[in-house]
Order: structure tokens, then sequence, then C-alpha cells
């Protein structure tokens, strides 16, 4: 049957698509997400619409043993525990990535930032050694900019006799740059559960044709469906529909085989008298 408003666009001020993907982005990376609820239905109290409120606005009060949530506050303020104006959580399966891989993606961000620095200095570190008088600092500061600037613009530099270049430290390939940061994308695909190569990770392997109905239903089991399961079993609670009612995700177009396999699938079905052309021509969406 045709799912309810507030399930296919539980926030009617921005497309239902964007919600759950921030959603599931927030059981992914905190293990929490939360919505707000803004409206009730008047006959059975039901929740008409909601808000999703970014996790790190939501503050979580706990009884003196540490085991019971006694309220919540979002932006320092305490909500009401129930009604409108309350919140609608999900729970993830773990901590989330920010805790469960934290060291990894802050060694990602150091590594973008080491890689951002060779950028901004496309040569190694470098050492402008006067032969001559010390130079003050003024004069120090003009020359270092008017070097870089050079260096940004043409790679040949000349020096009079008075300055002399040394280079120290090592350049990228020596730090093997893209080779830690092909692995700390690896690690991350790992606490993710997705193949590397969606993070075009350089693992030596490749997605194929004939193996990508595989990889999708891989990326579903081991990483989607519980971000999936904890959405649609929250949904299914009787604050949002009929307890006899459940919520799920539509994953046949997600999951259908290429041409050639549905062909031969509809041929089998078809001859043993399981379905029609009409029905056929349905499915593929061939008609309306």
């Amino acid at each position: 049957m045709p799912a309810p408003r507030v399930i296919r666009d539980p926030d009617p001020r921005v497309p239902g698509s964007a919600t759950y993907v921030w959603t599931a982005e927030d059981l992914l990376f905190y293990g929490y997400a939360y919505w707000q609820i803004t409206e009730l239905f008047a006959d059975t109290m039901r929740i008409r619409s909601v808000q999703r409120i970014v996790p790190t606005r939501v503050g979580v009060f706990l009884n003196a043993n540490g085991t019971e949530v006694m309220y919540y506050t979002i932006d320092g303020k305490q909500i009401p525990e129930s009604g409108i104006g309350s919140l609608i959580v999900f729970y993830g399966n773990d901590e989330g990535l920010l805790n469960r891989a934290g060291r990894t993606i802050r060694t990602g961000a150091e590594l973008e930032r080491a890689a951002a620095n060779y950028a901004r200095e496309p040569v190694p570190s470098m050492v402008l050694k006067s032969n001559g008088t010390a130079l003050p600092a003024d004069r120090i500061a003009k020359l270092l900019e008017s070097w870089g600037v050079a260096r940004r613009n043409r790679s040949t530099a000349f020096l009079n006799a008075d300055v002399e270049l040394q280079t120290v430290g090592f350049d990228p390939e020596k730090l093997q740059l893209a080779a830690a940061r092909s692995y700390i994308a690896t690690e991350l695909a790992r606490a993710i559960g997705i193949p590397a190569f969606y993070v075009d990770a350089e693992t030596g392997s490749s997605m194929t044709y004939s193996n990508a109905n595989v990889t999708r239903k891989t990326l579903l089991d081991f990483s989607l469906i519980p971000l999936m399961t904890s959405i649609s079993t929250r949904l299914s609670m009787p604050d949002f529909i009929p307890s006899s009612q459940t919520v799920n995700f539509r994953l046949e177009d997600y999951l259908r085989g290429s041409e050639a396999e549905r062909v031969a699938i509809y041929k089998t079905l078809f001859d043993i008298g399981a379905i029609s052309v009409e029905e056929i021509r349905q499915a593929e969406e061939m008609i309306k």
C-alpha cells in the first residue's frame, strides 16, 4: 500500500531522500540519529511531520547510575519528553565511525594537510641561505614571498652569489604520501564495511560487470542493511503507523540484474504461465 506522507517526506520542507540520507549519515558517523516532532495528527496523535536534528546539538542526561535517560536537550535547552518538540531516537549498531575509527580519520586529515602543503610548495622544503651579511626581517620576508611567487609561475630559478639554495626533508614520493593515503582509504572502507574500490583505494582488485550484482548485495549485507534496519524498525513503531503495518525499503530496482538476466527470468516465468506480457512490460516500466 502507498506509504503515508510522513514516511515518504518526514520533513515537508525538504525532499524525503535528503532527510533519509542525513539520518543514515548520522547513524554511520555518530551511532545515533534524531528527529524532532513538529506536528501530530489530532485524531490519532500519530506523528505527522518531523525535522532532523544534528546529533552534535543534542545533549543526553542520564540518571545517577548512568542506566536511564532522564531528558534530552537541544542547544542546551531541555525539550519535552513526549508530544510536539520531543525527540525520535534512531539507535545504531555501534558507537559510530567518528568514535570507532577516530584515529584513522585524524591520520587521514593529517595526510591531506601534508598533501596540501606539498601542493603549495611543488618542490621539497627549501632553505635560502645568505652568503653575505645578515638581512633584516622585512628583506627576508620579501625574498621568501618573491621566491614562492616565482616558483608557482615558473620551474627555473636564478640565484646570485649572495644566496644559496638548500633542500631539506623529503619529497612526496619518498614520503610515500600516495601509498599512505590509499592505506587510510582502505582502512576507512573496512571500518564502514564496504569494498575498498568504492572509495577508489588502490587494492589491486577491480569490479567487473559480471560481479556487479553480487557486489551490490554485499554492500547491502555488510554496510547498508544495519543502517536501513535501524531506520525502518523505528518507523514501524505505533507512533508512526498502525501496528498492523511495517515500513521497509524497496530494493527491487537496486538489486535487479542485467537486461540479459531479466530476459532469461521473464522467459522462464512466461513459459510456465506465471507471468503475462503485460506484467513483464509493467515490471520493466514500459507501461504505467
